[in-house]
């Protein structure tokens, strides 16, 4: 009688475990992916979206450190307008060139240009900035 009454209640803490976990997994696949930013990745998107010009002067590590310092100047030290637009800021380019030669990185502002448009269109396109697009 006793191993009936343990067969019945493990029984039923199954069913109760999987309905929930039936719900919760309903309820995630319902919501959008948050986008997820890879430093590979955008370092690749990058190297292939800027100039040839530009890509020729920039070796691969300096790449990455400009990248992780665009991300950073993102989310930390964004000091926009609501009517400001990210995109066309030459602030953001200046800021962003003075980080650099203050860490010792040797660029030029062109080229620092170059790399934060290509990095905000990775961006853009993974859905980090406004709506996901689909790559062309």
């Amino acid at each position: 009688m006793l191993g009936l009454v343990v067969a019945v209640s493990l029984v039923i803490g199954f069913v109760v475990a999987a309905a929930a976990i039936g719900r919760e997994t309903r309820r995630l696949s319902q919501q959008p992916r948050q986008p997820v930013w890879r430093l590979e990745e955008a370092a690749g998107f990058v190297a292939a979206e800027i100039p040839f010009e530009v890509a020729a002067k920039t070796d691969p590590e300096t790449l990455r450190q400009l990248l992780r310092l665009h991300l950073n100047e993102l989310q930390f030290n964004s000091e926009l307008d609501d009517d400001q637009d990210i995109a066309d800021s030459s602030t953001a380019v200046q800021n962003l060139y003075r980080r650099a030669r203050s860490d010792d990185i040797e660029v030029t502002r062109p080229t620092v240009d170059a790399i934060m448009n290509a990095h905000l269109q990775y961006l853009k396109l993974i859905g980090a900035l406004g709506p996901t697009q689909s790559p062309t």
